[in-house]
C-alpha cells in the first residue's frame, strides 16, 4: 500500500509470503570443493518466508528523489550447509533445515537527474541471525554464511539520444564463508563502466566492463588454501540494431 499526503511525500507498507521447494542439487547431488565436502538431504522441507517493510519516497525537487525503506524477514527452515566436523586441512558438512534465519535492516537510495548527467547512490544494511537448535545449536546466534551486513553503489551517467556512458563502483562489506564464522571473506570494491554510441540511424555500438580494475572479490574459501574468485575484469563489445 502506498500513501501520498502531499505530492513531494509518498510512504509505503508491504507484507508478504513466500516458499521455495528444495532444488535437486540440494536433495539429491553432493559436491566436494578441495578436501571440502558438503552432502545432500533428500528429506528437507521447503523455506517458507514471512515479512514486512515500511519506507518513505521523498520528491523534493524536480529531478530528485530519495527513498528509505526498513524491512523485517523470518525465512523458517532455512536451509543452510551445516559443518559436521572440519580440521585444519578438511571439513565434511550437509544441507540441513535451519529453524530460521531473521533478517532486518534498511536500504537507501537516493537519485538526481537535473539533465544529461545523472547520479544515483544506494545503501544496504542487512543484520541477518541465524536461529538453531538440536544437531545445529552451535550456529544459533551467527551470521548466516555469505551475507554481507553492508553494500554500497553509486552511479554516474550521460545519455543523449542513443549515446550513453556511466561508470558504476559496488562496495561490498567483508562476510563469513562458512556456517560457523570461522572463515571470512575479505571486502571488495570494483568498478564498472558502460558506453553506447550510434553509428547510424539504427546501430549502436556497445562496451562494457566489469571490473575494470581488475580487484580480487573472493567467493568462496576451502578448508585449505583455495580461494574462489569471482568476476574478474571482463570486456564485452557488441552492436545493437534497432528498426524503427
Amino acid at each position: 500500500m502506498a500513501y501520498r499526503p502531499v505530492d513531494a511525500v509518498t510512504l509505503r507498507v508491504a507484507g508478504y509470503r513466500g516458499w521455495r521447494l528444495p532444488t535437486l542439487n540440494e536433495l539429491y547431488r553432493p559436491f566436494r570443493v578441495g578436501n571440502d565436502t558438503t552432502a545432500a538431504n533428500a528429506l528437507l522441507s521447503p523455506e517458507r518466508l514471512t515479512g514486512v517493510e515500511g519506507g518513505v519516497t521523498l520528491a523534493p525537487a524536480p529531478g530528485v528523489s530519495i527513498a528509505a525503506t526498513y524491512f523485517y524477514n523470518r525465512l523458517k527452515d532455512a536451509i543452510a550447509n551445516v559443518t559436521l566436523s572440519s580440521t585444519a586441512t578438511s571439513a565434511s558438512r550437509v544441507r540441513r533445515n535451519l529453524d530460521a534465519i531473521r533478517a532486518h535492516g534498511f536500504e537507501i537510495d537516493a537519485a538526481y537527474r537535473p539533465g544529461p548527467v545523472g547520479v544515483q547512490a544506494s545503501w544496504s544494511h542487512v543484520n541477518s541471525t541465524v536461529d538453531a537448535s538440536a544437531a545445529a545449536i552451535a550456529l544459533d546466534g551467527l551470521r548466516p554464511a555469505q551475507t554481507p551486513r553492508d553494500q554500497v553503489s553509486a552511479t554516474v551517467d550521460w545519455r543523449r539520444d542513443a549515446a550513453a556512458a556511466s561508470l558504476t563502483v559496488r562496495h561490498v562489506a567483508r562476510q563469513f564463508d562458512d556456517d560457523q564464522n570461522s572463515r571470512s571473506l575479505d571486502p571488495a570494491t570494483t568498478l564498472d563502466a558502460y558506453a553506447a554510441y550510434p553509428i547510424g540511424r539504427a546501430l549502436v555500438v556497445e562496451a562494457r566492463a566489469e571490473n575494470l580494475f581488475d580487484e580480487t572479490v573472493e567467493a568462496g574459501i576451502s578448508t585449505g588454501t583455495i580461494v574462489e574468485r569471482a568476476t574478474p575484469r571482463t570486456l564485452w563489445i557488441g552492436l545493437r540494431y534497432a528498426m524503427r
